[in-house]
């Protein structure tokens, strides 16, 4: 069988092209969170802020009651908006162009490639089930957290750990999401994209998208050559060569495939309608309609990048708000916003002078109340007593 060779120069391009995005992408984002941590006259918006899931979470109560959740901005409804639209689009290209989290699964499993030199695959009877507990998941959070009307996924999620990996927090609040992290790189040495196989809540519920998405991987029977390539190299563990279209939800349409295939054309990106387009132009799409959706709200204001302080709050709305106390601020931030006498805030809490310049949520391990408690002594202060002001 003759047949023309993909351009080996161009599939490299477009590999390190992806990979510097992602790796871009990754980065940015835990810079964001670090600020976020030791941020000073400008401390950017926390994770829950600027992660899509957060819209998810958030959307029964915002529904039900018109309120978001606490630490849930209207940035991450904006960010889930721009990934439902990539979706209806592209599939689950935000798995595969976007998410920091599968980023970091993907460099370990290159680290776990390197070190071992091969692929673990798992056996279908294992692996089959398993894909089904993201669904799980994804539901479990949903009902409970509108039950609860509260973040219940937050401390077992492991890119809010990684988001909290500098924090004293990362040991307490966040410890469960901090093992699921471990076990999740570790575990992507040996099974690509281990969380996203079989983990993860925002990968179910854009896989539930998926059937609507326009643009999938396309098999040309007649130029293929069966040389399995593309089944090796999918993080996903698809068999991509088992059929003339990959249906399966499981697909995050990172192009890898395509990157990797030695035939010209046999793997496209292609649409009902049978136009194709590269994995550049895939990718390029992706992040624009991400850069078109954050910088219009941006622009009208909905988007908001930073947090502001309890002082400039009270200066905007002529109001205190306990729920606005946020883990890194401190219990003199809320004394000066809220006109409560440090007295107060000592009594109840036992805490010593110097502490009381000290992020609340650093003071955890020593006194053993959490931010809540902080918020909740606020508002019943203020309840009996009014304004200390």
């Amino acid at each position: 069988m003759s047949y023309e060779k993909a351009d080996k120069t161009s599939l490299r391009r477009n590999r390190r092209v992806r990979l510097g995005v992602l790796v871009f992408i990754l980065l940015l984002i835990t810079g964001i969170g670090l600020l976020h941590q030791f941020g000073g006259s400008f401390r950017p918006a926390g994770v829950d802020a600027l992660c899509p899931f957060g819209g998810i979470e958030a959307a029964y109560t915002l529904v039900a009651s018109g309120v978001l959740l606490q630490k849930v901005a209207v940035s991450a409804l904006i960010l889930l908006a721009a990934t439902i639209i990539v979706a209806l689009i592209f599939r689950r290209a935000f798995c595969g162009q976007i998410c920091p989290l599968g980023t970091l699964q993907e460099l370990t499993g290159m680290l776990g490639a390197k070190i071992t030199g091969k692929k673990y695959i798992v056996p279908t009877a294992v692996d089959r089930p398993a894909r089904y507990l993201k669904y799980i998941i994804l539901l479990l959070i949903v009902v409970f957290t509108a039950i609860s009307s509260e973040l219940v996924y937050r401390p077992y999620d492991p890119w809010v750990a990684w988001q909290h990996l500098s924090s004293a927090e990362i040991f307490t609040e966040f410890m469960i999401g901090f093992i699921v992290l471990v076990i999740t790189l570790v575990g992507s040495m040996f099974v690509g994209r281990l969380f996203c196989r079989y983990l993860c809540p925002m990968g179910g519920f854009l896989a539930l998208l998926f059937p609507v998405g326009r643009f999938g991987i396309q098999r040309n029977e007649s130029t293929c050559i069966n040389c399995k390539i593309c089944n090796r190299e999918c993080p996903m563990g698809i068999d991509i060569m088992g059929s003339e279209k990959v249906t399966s939800v499981e697909c995050i349409n990172c192009g890898t495939c395509v990157n990797a295939c030695p035939v010209k054309d046999a793997l496209t990106i292609t649409d009902r309608r049978g136009k194709s387009i590269t994995p550049i132009a895939l990718l390029v799409s992706v992040l624009l309609i991400f850069t078109v959706v954050v910088g219009v709200t941006t622009y009208t204001g909905d988007f908001s990048w930073g947090t502001q302080s309890l002082q400039t709050s009270v200066e905007k709305t002529g109001q205190f708000n306990p729920e606005e106390i946020k883990g890194f601020m401190t219990l003199q931030d809320v004394v000066d916003a809220s006109g409560i006498p440090k007295e107060a805030f000592k009594e109840e809490f036992k805490v010593e002078d110097a502490d009381f310049t000290v992020p609340i949520k650093e003071l955890v391990p020593k006194y053993g109340f959490e931010t809540d408690a902080v918020r909740t002594f606020s508002a019943e202060y203020l309840s009996k007593n009014g304004t200390g002001k």
